[in-house]
Order: structure tokens, then sequence, then C-alpha cells
């Protein structure tokens, strides 16, 4: 068997700080229920939608998806 070395992490020093009502916070709190912490929830979440679209994007263009279907539909009939 091989041993594996300890992952290491990298030192965070960077703090970001929000204000949440405590409707936010208790949403989030459940929300994040079955991860090692809330920080750690709240970073994989913010850190995991920088590489995603925004949502009217999206829409968008799942509108024209639904519309190019719409057509070749159409044309089938």
């Amino acid at each position: 068997m091989t041993a594996t070395k300890p992952r290491v992490n990298k030192p965070r020093t960077k703090v970001v700080i929000f204000r949440l009502s405590q409707e936010e916070y208790q949403s989030l709190h459940e929300a994040s229920a079955g991860s090692r912490s809330l920080s750690e929830f709240a970073r994989a979440k913010l850190l995991g939608s920088l590489g995603s679209q925004p949502v009217d994007q999206q829409l968008l263009e799942l509108k024209s998806s639904v519309e190019r279907i719409a057509a070749m539909l159409e044309k089938a009939s």
C-alpha cells in the first residue's frame, strides 16, 4: 500500500465580511447542514458560482433553445 501525503491547504489570509438578516442567516445555516462549517459551505458556493453564467444569460439561452425546438417541430409537422 502506498502512503499518501496529507493534503496541505493554502493558507487563507483574506477575509470577506457581509451582513445578513436573521432570515438570510437561518436559510444559509440550514443549507449548510452536512458541511464541515458554514464558512466552508459559503466559500464553496461563492467560488463555485464564479465559473457559471448569470441566470439572465442562462434564461436567454434556454429561450433560444426552446424557440429552435419549436421551429423544428413546426417543420416536422
